[in-house]
Protein backbone atom coordinates (compact mmCIF):
# COMPACT_ATOMS: atom_id res chain seq x y z
CA UNK A 1 0.00 0.00 0.00
CA UNK A 2 1.47 3.34 -1.00
CA UNK A 3 1.72 6.28 1.38
CA UNK A 4 -0.89 9.01 1.24
CA UNK A 5 0.16 12.01 -0.83
CA UNK A 6 -0.30 15.56 0.41
CA UNK A 7 0.40 18.32 -2.11
CA UNK A 8 1.35 21.82 -1.01
CA UNK A 9 0.59 24.84 -3.17
CA UNK A 10 1.97 28.32 -2.59
CA UNK A 11 0.20 31.29 -4.12
CA UNK A 12 3.50 33.13 -4.44
CA UNK A 13 6.21 32.89 -7.07
CA UNK A 14 8.68 34.91 -5.00
CA UNK A 15 11.98 33.22 -4.21
CA UNK A 16 11.70 34.76 -0.71
CA UNK A 17 8.06 33.81 -0.15
CA UNK A 18 6.89 33.35 3.42
CA UNK A 19 3.85 31.52 2.04
CA UNK A 20 6.07 28.94 0.36
CA UNK A 21 7.97 28.65 3.65
CA UNK A 22 4.67 28.22 5.51
CA UNK A 23 3.57 25.38 3.20
CA UNK A 24 6.98 23.75 3.62
CA UNK A 25 6.63 24.04 7.41
CA UNK A 26 3.22 22.33 7.21
CA UNK A 27 4.76 19.58 5.09
CA UNK A 28 7.50 19.04 7.65
CA UNK A 29 4.84 18.34 10.28
CA UNK A 30 3.34 15.42 8.37
CA UNK A 31 5.72 12.76 9.57
CA UNK A 32 7.58 10.10 7.67
CA UNK A 33 4.63 7.89 6.71
CA UNK A 34 3.11 10.50 4.42
CA UNK A 35 4.47 11.78 1.13
CA UNK A 36 4.58 15.56 0.74
CA UNK A 37 5.23 17.34 -2.55
CA UNK A 38 5.35 21.09 -3.00
CA UNK A 39 3.84 21.88 -6.39
CA UNK A 40 6.16 23.88 -8.60
CA UNK A 41 5.93 25.68 -11.89
CA UNK A 42 2.72 27.61 -11.28
CA UNK A 43 4.43 30.65 -12.82
CA UNK A 44 4.85 28.63 -16.05
CA UNK A 45 1.11 28.18 -16.51
CA UNK A 46 -0.36 30.36 -19.25
CA UNK A 47 -3.53 32.21 -18.30
CA UNK A 48 -6.39 29.74 -18.50
CA UNK A 49 -8.42 29.76 -21.68
CA UNK A 50 -10.52 26.96 -23.16
CA UNK A 51 -8.55 27.48 -26.38
CA UNK A 52 -5.53 25.83 -24.71
CA UNK A 53 -7.45 23.13 -22.89
CA UNK A 54 -8.33 19.67 -24.18
CA UNK A 55 -5.95 18.07 -26.65
CA UNK A 56 -3.63 21.09 -26.70
CA UNK A 57 -3.22 21.45 -22.91
CA UNK A 58 0.17 22.92 -21.99
CA UNK A 59 2.59 20.48 -20.37
CA UNK A 60 2.77 22.61 -17.20
CA UNK A 61 -1.02 22.39 -16.74
CA UNK A 62 -1.08 18.66 -17.49
CA UNK A 63 1.62 18.02 -14.87
CA UNK A 64 -0.21 20.08 -12.25
CA UNK A 65 -3.51 18.32 -12.91
CA UNK A 66 -1.82 14.93 -12.71
CA UNK A 67 -0.09 15.77 -9.40
CA UNK A 68 -3.22 17.18 -7.78
CA UNK A 69 -5.28 14.30 -9.15
CA UNK A 70 -3.01 11.83 -7.30
CA UNK A 71 -3.13 13.84 -4.07
CA UNK A 72 -5.19 12.68 -1.12
CA UNK A 73 -5.33 16.27 0.18
CA UNK A 74 -3.98 19.77 -0.49
CA UNK A 75 -2.43 22.45 1.68
CA UNK A 76 -2.63 25.92 0.13
CA UNK A 77 -0.95 29.06 1.43
CA UNK A 78 -1.87 32.40 -0.11
CA UNK A 79 -0.45 35.88 0.15
CA UNK A 80 -2.88 38.78 0.07
CA UNK A 81 -2.70 41.16 -2.89
CA UNK A 82 -5.23 44.00 -3.04
CA UNK A 83 -7.57 42.32 -0.53
CA UNK A 84 -7.60 39.04 -2.45
CA UNK A 85 -5.53 36.03 -3.40
CA UNK A 86 -2.94 36.15 -6.16
CA UNK A 87 -3.52 35.83 -9.89
CA UNK A 88 -0.95 33.02 -9.84
CA UNK A 89 -3.03 30.92 -7.45
CA UNK A 90 -6.37 31.75 -9.08
CA UNK A 91 -4.97 30.79 -12.49
CA UNK A 92 -3.72 27.44 -11.13
CA UNK A 93 -7.15 26.75 -9.66
CA UNK A 94 -8.76 27.68 -12.99
CA UNK A 95 -6.59 25.06 -14.73
CA UNK A 96 -7.35 22.47 -12.06
CA UNK A 97 -11.11 23.09 -12.19
CA UNK A 98 -11.61 21.85 -15.74
CA UNK A 99 -13.38 20.00 -17.20
CA UNK A 100 -16.32 21.40 -15.25
CA UNK A 101 -17.79 18.93 -12.77
CA UNK A 102 -15.26 16.18 -13.53
CA UNK A 103 -12.00 17.81 -12.49
CA UNK A 104 -9.30 16.87 -9.98
CA UNK A 105 -10.59 19.24 -7.27
CA UNK A 106 -14.03 17.65 -6.84
CA UNK A 107 -14.35 16.56 -3.19
CA UNK A 108 -10.62 17.16 -2.62
CA UNK A 109 -9.84 17.86 1.07
CA UNK A 110 -8.04 21.22 1.32
CA UNK A 111 -6.49 23.23 4.15
CA UNK A 112 -5.82 26.91 3.55
CA UNK A 113 -3.61 29.39 5.36
CA UNK A 114 -1.57 32.47 4.62
CA UNK A 115 1.30 34.63 5.79
CA UNK A 116 1.70 38.38 5.69
CA UNK A 117 3.87 41.14 7.07
CA UNK A 118 0.73 43.01 8.10
CA UNK A 119 -1.63 42.68 11.04
CA UNK A 120 -4.50 40.97 9.20
CA UNK A 121 -2.47 38.02 7.96
CA UNK A 122 -4.35 37.31 4.69
CA UNK A 123 -7.85 37.26 6.22
CA UNK A 124 -9.46 38.80 3.13
CA UNK A 125 -7.48 36.67 0.68
CA UNK A 126 -8.54 33.52 2.49
CA UNK A 127 -12.19 34.57 2.41
CA UNK A 128 -11.97 34.93 -1.36
CA UNK A 129 -10.06 31.66 -1.68
CA UNK A 130 -12.77 29.85 0.31
CA UNK A 131 -15.38 31.15 -2.17
CA UNK A 132 -13.33 29.96 -5.14
CA UNK A 133 -12.73 26.53 -3.60
CA UNK A 134 -16.45 26.26 -2.79
CA UNK A 135 -17.19 26.82 -6.48
CA UNK A 136 -14.82 23.97 -7.38
CA UNK A 137 -16.55 21.60 -4.92
CA UNK A 138 -13.48 21.18 -2.69
CA UNK A 139 -13.93 20.06 0.90
CA UNK A 140 -12.20 22.86 2.85
CA UNK A 141 -11.16 22.55 6.49
CA UNK A 142 -13.24 25.04 8.50
CA UNK A 143 -11.07 25.32 11.63
CA UNK A 144 -8.54 26.25 12.73
CA UNK A 145 -8.04 29.30 10.58
CA UNK A 146 -4.35 30.13 10.16
CA UNK A 147 -3.55 33.79 9.52
CA UNK A 148 0.18 34.25 10.10
CA UNK A 149 0.87 37.91 10.83
CA UNK A 150 4.13 39.84 11.23
CA UNK A 151 6.18 37.18 9.47
CA UNK A 152 9.45 38.97 10.20
CA UNK A 153 9.37 37.75 13.80
CA UNK A 154 7.83 34.32 13.15
CA UNK A 155 10.35 33.09 10.58
CA UNK A 156 14.13 33.23 10.84
CA UNK A 157 16.55 34.49 8.17
CA UNK A 158 16.41 31.07 6.47
CA UNK A 159 12.60 31.31 6.23
CA UNK A 160 12.08 28.57 8.82
CA UNK A 161 8.97 28.89 10.98
CA UNK A 162 10.34 29.43 14.50
CA UNK A 163 7.29 30.76 16.35
CA UNK A 164 6.01 27.95 18.59
CA UNK A 165 2.35 29.09 18.83
CA UNK A 166 2.21 29.39 15.04
CA UNK A 167 3.79 25.95 14.56
CA UNK A 168 1.20 24.49 16.95
CA UNK A 169 -1.64 26.14 15.04
CA UNK A 170 -0.28 24.85 11.71
CA UNK A 171 -0.01 21.38 13.27
CA UNK A 172 -3.69 21.61 14.32
CA UNK A 173 -4.63 22.57 10.76
CA UNK A 174 -2.65 19.68 9.31
CA UNK A 175 -4.27 17.24 11.78
CA UNK A 176 -7.73 18.57 10.85
CA UNK A 177 -6.94 18.13 7.15
CA UNK A 178 -5.77 14.55 7.61
CA UNK A 179 -8.85 13.80 9.69
CA UNK A 180 -11.09 15.28 6.98
CA UNK A 181 -9.27 13.21 4.36
CA UNK A 182 -9.63 10.05 6.44
CA UNK A 183 -5.88 9.55 6.73
CA UNK A 184 -5.01 7.63 9.90
CA UNK A 185 -1.62 9.30 10.26
CA UNK A 186 -3.48 12.37 11.57
CA UNK A 187 -2.65 11.24 15.08
CA UNK A 188 1.06 11.19 14.23
CA UNK A 189 1.38 14.85 13.22
CA UNK A 190 4.38 16.34 15.03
Amino acid sequence: MSASLIVGISGSASSQSYNTALVAAAGSLLGERLDFVLASGLEDLPFYTPDLDGDSIPESARRLRELVGRADALIISTPEYNYSTTALLKNAIDWLSRPYGAHVLVDKPVAIMGASQGLLGTVRAQLHLREVLHATNCDVVARPEVFVTQVGVKFNESHELIDSPTRSLVAELVAALLDLAGIDEARDVA
